[in-house]
């Protein structure tokens, strides 16, 4: 029997109605959002009251903050799909920090934190990724020095706070000077960054120099972050060993409208150091903004106390090093008329001169929010160093004085931002730099002539020309980057961006040279006999010219990288990067610029297509590089990790084009010079808990074409040196690191541990002056280990604080050949050798409240007075000295 209509009819009516009931159900539960929430309690179980919980995403950079309550929860709900880093902060507890991922809709995760009494930091970089990850979730080696570690460390300079790091020794020394050198590479070949923008430029010398990290105030110093292994594949040329970004204070945000304050202060009782920092700023719900001021002054600082062991008669006298023109080929002593190259010296005071600096900085720095998803922010700096010497370059003990009578940064930036787009597209951002690096050197050298040989007739006049030089460097930089990040799936964060930056050249140059006659040798009866004029004699009045060593020139880098980070289950997360860069260097018609009078007489000739057209050059290059790494995580605490990257550097401004005289000889352009290319890898595991934090990494990487400046030929200006790709170079090693802290009574005990080895071999490559290959032969500028051992010891609420720290660097046993076999060998060169063990005592005090904290902090550097160089340094190290850092800040 049918049914009837009526009766079905309603049937079909309701199952539509559950049909279309079951959808909205559905489209109602796609569209919730999901939801983490936990309890935070320490190690007896008791909960945390106040405890900060930060919840980052990772594809859009959105940052929650939310607080416990007086249940020791959080709950961060409606919250879309996609990675998160979660990380939670209380008073007297180490940090910690988790990574979770919501992979469906309506998600709700429980996560719990147990805190432990103690300092230990959960990393959270930015400058590995482009974007803030948690340092167990990256490939690469990382290391952060945050605020709170620099104020413990009261460091003289910005070069002084980023040697701190594993892995890291100084390069240059000096109140401005000193420089980082990471995993034995500087200079061009380790890449600084300011906010993740660049301070590195086209127009410094390899081997010779580098950009001053100093250019940045320390003053406006929040954190440092160490990426060690190449960052070509984000970052471009020069990251061949690593990047290191320097990270200032941002201004931050407040409920009502608001002015703050603060005060940093540093005082140095070996030169006399100083420097005052005041800051005011302006905050509210939407914006904030900062302006800072700053003033330094350093004077000639002391080495230790054992200087009068620091000489080099015995290397003058047992013939290692020997004083160039005292002795002609025949026999005849010329000792009346020493060339000033190498000439003996004992030091007889602990004065270390040319080694004072000042410095005064402004800046201004602000950020607006115009809507709930758009940022905007705008930066200034102004930063001035005068009167700048380079320790030691003067006579005796070298001869020739160096200094830097001005060194000035003017930089203006902007950004803009928007997050939270919905949708695969998570977030933009735009930045956009321009900065002047002005830089004046000044060369005061003597030159001495002739060289006697057996074509000499007598009498013999010999003269010295004295050379006074001021070198003008002017360059500006321009810099694009755009950034674009997807969330392609809950677990897989790709980031997409463009980078073009500029580095236009252009140098000035004033030549003031003084002829002088010292003297005549003449053939006497019995031989030469000299006679030496009382005082030099002046051969008319002095020559100006204004040669210029570098043309008007500029180095572009246009790129594009894709960065995928996939976090395939619990276990397992792959990150890896491609870029393609198009470089271009190019030189203009410069005034005064000469290259063919140097030439003159070369033998060998040089290499065809290796000097440049007066009329102008122009060079383009492509490169493709990436990288692929690897984290295992068998637990939260613990991460195994592996990455390869190939690394690259093109050749910078003065490589290929620089003409004129140096230190010692005449150097040539070189438009043949090829970029250094490498293979990077570090393997190795990190692991942190609530009392422990470390890791231990082993790295190995091959650079081929490495660039050297090395003599090529001889002309009739003397030996001609050019950039050229001198050898293949391997360098490996293992960097260790670990902390913990735990509580003894009402004390917090925090020991650390911190270690490097390292190796440099050059696989491939031929000596110049010999012939004799250099393979299996020691690379330059290798500390073959380090490590540094403290304890600090504060009360639990680390409100009083003790700490005392060694460092220990063994000696340099592996010398590379060319140094030893180098006509040029001085007597620094040996003495920078040595090991040494240099211990610091510090103490200090910290005190918070809610709108106000100070701080004063001591230290005793180089407590034993020990007379040491920095290896492969010219220059000794300071001798004892008592820092004074008082910071100030009211919120």
């Amino acid at each position: 029997m049918r049914e009837p209509k009526s009766i079905t009819a309603r049937r079909r009516n309701s199952k539509s109605l559950w049909t279309f009931t079951l959808f909205f159900l559905g489209l109602a539960q796609l569209c919730q959002g999901a939801e983490i929430q936990g309890t935070v309690t320490d190690q007896s179980g008791a909960v945390l009251v106040e405890a900060l919980v930060t919840l980052r995403e990772i594809s859009s950079e959105i940052q929650i903050e939310q607080k416990t309550g007086q249940d020791g929860r959080y709950r961060f709900n409606g919250i879309g799909l996609g990675s998160y880093t979660l990380s939670v902060a209380a008073e007297q507890f180490s940090e910690a920090a988790k990574t979770v991922v919501l992979s469906s809709p309506g998600q709700s995760e429980e996560v719990d934190f147990t805190l432990r009494v103690g300092s230990i930091d959960a990393e959270i970089l930015v400058t590995a990724n482009r974007g803030r990850r948690d340092s167990l979730s990256v490939p690469s080696p990382t290391q952060a020095l945050r605020e709170a570690k620099l104020e413990v460390l009261n460091p003289t300079s910005t070069g002084e706070a980023l040697t701190d790091a594993n892995g890291v020794t100084p390069a240059g020394s000096g109140p401005y000077l000193m420089r980082p050198r990471l995993r034995g590479l500087d200079s061009t070949r380790l890449l600084i960054l300011v906010d993740g923008q660049r301070l590195n430029h086209a127009r410094v010398a390899t081997d010779r120099a580098g950009i001053e990290p100093s250019l940045i105030d320390p003053a406006l110093i929040d954190e440092v972050e160490v990426i060690g292994g190449t960052g070509t594949s984000l970052y471009g040329s020069d990251a061949l060993t690593g990047a290191i970004n320097i990270i200032t204070r941002r201004p931050k945000t407040s409920d009502s409208l608001r002015v703050s304050g603060g005060f940093d202060g540093f005082f140095s009782s070996n030169e006399r150091g100083r420097r005052g920092s005041a800051t005011i700023g302006l905050s509210g719900s939407r914006f904030a903004m900062s302006f800072r001021g700053s003033l330094e002054r350093f004077g000639d600082y002391d080495a230790g106390k054992d200087f009068a062991r620091d000489s080099s008669l015995e290397l003058h006298e047992t013939g290692v090093l020997q004083q160039r023109d005292t002795v002609d080929q025949l026999g005849f002593n010329f000792g009346a008329f020493p060339d000033p190259f190498n000439q003996p010296f004992q030091r007889t005071d602990a004065r270390v001169p040319n080694s004072a600096a000042h410095g005064s900085n402004l800046s201004f720095r602000g950020f607006y929010t115009l809507s709930e998803r758009q940022t905007v922010n705008v930066n200034w700096v102004r930063r001035r160093n005068a009167d700048i010497g380079f320790p030691d370059f003067e006579p005796p003990f070298f001869f020739q004085r160096i200094s830097i009578p001005a060194s000035n940064l003017d930089k203006v930036s902007g950004g803009w931002q928007l997050r939270n787009l919905g949708g695969p597209l998570s977030s933009l951002s735009l930045n956009v730099y321009h900065q002047k690096h002005q830089r004046l050197l000044r060369n005061q050298f003597p030159v001495q002539f002739p060289a006697p040989d057996r074509q000499t007739f007598f009498p013999i006049n010999v003269f010295r020309l004295n050379i006074l030089s001021d070198t003008g460097q002017n360059v500006e930089s321009t810099g694009v980057d755009a950034q674009a990040n997807f969330l392609v799936s809950p677990r897989n964060v790709l980031t997409a961006g463009f980078t073009l930056y500029q580095d236009d050249s252009r140098d000035s140059r004033t030549t003031l040279s003084q002829l002088n006659l010292l003297g005549q040798v003449d053939l006497g009866s019995r031989g030469p006999e000299p006679t030496v004029f009382p005082a030099p004699l002046p051969l008319g009045p002095p020559a100006i010219d204004h040669p210029v060593r570098v043309p008007d020139s500029s180095l572009r880098d246009m790129a594009f990288f894709l960065q995928d980070e996939w976090e395939i289950n619990r276990l397992l997360r792959v990150v890896g990067s491609i870029r393609f860069d198009r470089y271009r260097a190019r030189s203009k018609p410069t005034d005064n610029y000469q290259v063919d009078p140097l030439i003159v007489g070369a033998q060998p000739p040089l290499r065809a297509g290796s000097l440049p057209s007066l009329q102008g050059e122009s060079i383009s290059r492509n490169a493709f590089t990436g990288d692929i790494g690897l984290v295992v995580r068998p637990l939260p605490q613990f991460s195994l990790i592996a990455h390869y990257a190939r690394s690259y550097r093109h050749p910078n401004l003065e490589e290929l084009f620089f003409a004129g005289p140096a230190t010692v000889g005449v150097i040539v352009p070189n438009l043949r010079v090829e970029p250094e290319t490498g293979d990077n890898l570090d393997l190795g595991f990190k692991f942190r808990t609530g009392r422990f934090r470390g890791s231990l990494i082993y790295f190995d990487n091959r650079y081929d074409g490495f660039i050297s400046t090395e003599i090529t030929a001889v002309g009739n200006s003397g030996p001609l040196s050019q950039a050229v790709n001198f050898s293949d170079v391997r360098i490996r090693g293992l960097e260790g690191d670990v902390e913990t802290s735990f509580q003894k009574g009402h004390w917090l005990i925090s020991p650390w541990a911190r270690f490097f080895y390292n190796r440099g071999d050059i696989q491939e490559g031929i000596n110049p002056l010999t012939g004799r290959s250099l393979a299996a032969t020691p690379q330059d500028n290798i500390t073959p280990f380090r490590s540094n051992l403290g304890i600090r010891l504060s009360d639990r609420r680390q409100r009083y604080w003790v700490q005392y720290s060694n460092r220990y660097q063994a000696e340099v046993d592996r010398v590379p050949q060319t140094l030893l076999e180098s006509p040029f060998l001085i007597a620094q060169d040996l003495l920078g050798l040595e090991g040494f063990s240099i211990h610091r005592l510090g103490w200090g005090v910290n005190w918070h409240r809610e709108s106000f904290r100070w701080g004063l902090s001591f230290a005793v550097e180089n407590m034993s007075d020990r007379f040491y160089r920095e290896q492969f340094e010219f220059a000794p190290a300071r001798g004892r000295t008592l820092t004074i850092g008082l910071h100030i800040d009211t919120f």
